[in-house]
């Protein structure tokens, strides 16, 4: 069994490729860990120790920019690779780049003997080369006579005792074979007679500097022509100025919502509060090794006990705490850093990170700014909200600026809508409360927490929350995607196909 960690950094692309590998399970076994970042490679895989890595050229997210800087990155990182783990880690490198195209010859030349270089990729003949040994035959056709080592990766060509190595000795014949320079547009692979899919999307990379990447994926299939909705991959925070006001019971529910509606979906529980999901969902009954991530990356871990760091529940990605393997963490523990390596670690479109009453921390207000939506609970206690309004403390001062900011928003929990008509709240509030949730039927509410299972999933309440998320699902999900959700098109159907075609936009900063 060989086991293959991917470094892909699209979710759709990775998403396309575990359904294929799902197929060839005795032979081939997709990690669940994923590497969306780069500088995560180095770690992810020492962790993981994989017997295939398999990576990206452009879609997995860098620091650096494409070009010699890019090149010289992954060259760096391939050659590290070799000296620890020798040929005990298969590299596969998926491109879209000319066959003259010099560093494909570099590449080979570290012994990256599987490279997938076209925009259109057939899937089962991927499979097949996987299952089988590396080999030069493959690449070959990608080695070219002369490769100047200071176009590809812009390093010294002189060794330490002033000898010309290898590839300098190649540079002479250089100019006389032309080649295509690694920032050239590949060509578009026209294929006739097929029908295409096209799905858009905008991927946020979670940094303190935030890179907008605009990208398509193009499915061809012979049976249906589907048009795709653009869909942001978002990033929520669901939270509130008091214990026990709903931030948690809010999260799940909107987290089930949007798998329900095909969506893939993380929540995270803050690891600077007190274990609460784990338990909600009878974890020790369905994933009793199960850690969260932030263990994963901290100094607690113990490499004796096994450990799983991934748990699914009805779809929704769950990042929580185990109430007795792990601490309540210090925000010492979880820098923003480890904060945005656990993000990285989950592949789902919408993230929601369940704050409940943490904002005080420095660490959620670093969060905020990289944040696309912030929901703050509130119910209808005056106390409450005379202290909200006039307390002095310096989170709450802090919660007033983040309240103000446009993607922020006020959600009212065990609200009725006369409530809403009271003066008080329309002076306070008309127009930030996005949306009131009522008091739902407290022996239902028990029933799901003893069965273990989400409230959408109990009797048929889905059907009676869908109208107080719906101004929530507004505000994160583009209007085309929810107007075709409703009209019950199915537009991820036949999403799994032989060939994919991914196409990139232009990279812009915000």
């Amino acid at each position: 069994m060989k086991r293959i960690l991917l470094a892909i950094g699209n979710t759709d692309y990775s998403k396309i490729l575990r359904s294929h590998f799902a197929n060839h399970s005795d032979e081939l076994e997709v990690l669940e860990q994923e590497i969306m970042h780069h500088k995560y490679l180095d770690e992810i895989v020492e962790l993981e120790k994989p017997d295939i890595l398999l990576v990206h050229d452009y879609y997995l997210s860098s620091d650096t920019t494409m070009g010699p800087e890019r090149e010289k990155e992954w060259i760096t990182f391939i050659q590290h690779m070799r000296a620890i783990y020798d040929d005990g880690i298969r590299v596969v490198f998926l491109c879209e780049r000319p066959k003259g195209d010099p560093f494909l010859s570099r590449l080979v030349q570290n012994n990256v003997l599987d490279i997938f270089n076209n925009n259109a990729i057939d899937i089962n003949e991927m499979m097949e080369q996987l299952k089988d040994r590396p080999r030069y035959s493959r690449v070959s056709k990608f080695v070219v006579n002369s490769v100047s080592t200071n176009e590809i990766v812009g390093e010294d060509t002189e060794n330490v005792d002033g000898q010309e190595t290898e590839s300098d000795e190649q540079t002479s014949d250089t100019e006389s074979t032309p080649a295509a320079t690694p920032t050239e547009k590949p060509q578009k692979v026209v294929i006739k007679n097929v029908i295409e899919k096209k799905v858009e999307k905008k991927v946020k990379v979670v940094n303190k500097n935030v890179v907008k990447r605009d990208y398509s994926i193009q499915i061809h299939n012979n049976t249906e022509k589907i048009v795709g909705i653009p869909v942001k991959k978002k990033l929520v925070m669901i939270g509130s100025p008091i214990a026990r006001s709903g931030s948690t019971f809010i999260s799940h529910i909107l987290a089930r919502t949007l798998t329900n509606m095909g969506i893939d979906t993380t929540y995270v529980e803050s690891p600077l509060a007190r274990p609460y999901t784990y338990d909600r969902f009878i974890g020790q009954q369905h994933s009793a090794d199960y850690r969260s991530r932030f263990y994963q990356f901290s100094k607690y871990i113990d490499p004796k006990f096994k450990s799983m760091y991934d748990w699914n529940k009805e779809d929704v990605e769950l990042i929580c705490k185990h109430p007795t393997n792990e601490p309540i963490y210090e925000e010492s523990d979880v820098a923003f850093e480890t904060f945005v390596k656990v993000l990285f670690s989950n592949k789902s479109t919408v993230t929601i990170i369940d704050v409940g009453t943490d904002w005080r921390y420095e660490l959620y207000q670093d969060v905020f700014e990289i944040a696309d939506h912030a929901y703050f609970v509130i119910e209808p206690d005056i106390p409450f909200i005379q202290y909200l309004e006039e307390s002095k403390e310096d989170f709450i001062e802090f919660l007033h600026r983040q309240i103000e900011h446009e993607k922020s928003f006020f959600l009212g929990n065990r609200f009725d809508k006369s409530v809403l008509q009271n003066e008080l709240l329309k002076d306070l509030y008309e127009g930030k409360i996005i949306t009131h949730f009522p008091v739902f039927n407290v022996q239902d509410v028990f029933q799901a927490q003893f069965d273990g299972i989400f409230l959408n999933d109990y009797k048929d309440y889905q059907k009676l929350i869908d109208p107080y998320l719906e101004p929530i699902l507004e505000d994160i999900l583009p209007k085309e995607f929810l107007k075709k959700h409703k009209k019950g098109t199915g537009f991820f159907k036949g999403l799994f196909n032989k060939k994919i075609t991914l196409e990139k936009g232009e990279e812009s900063t915000v």
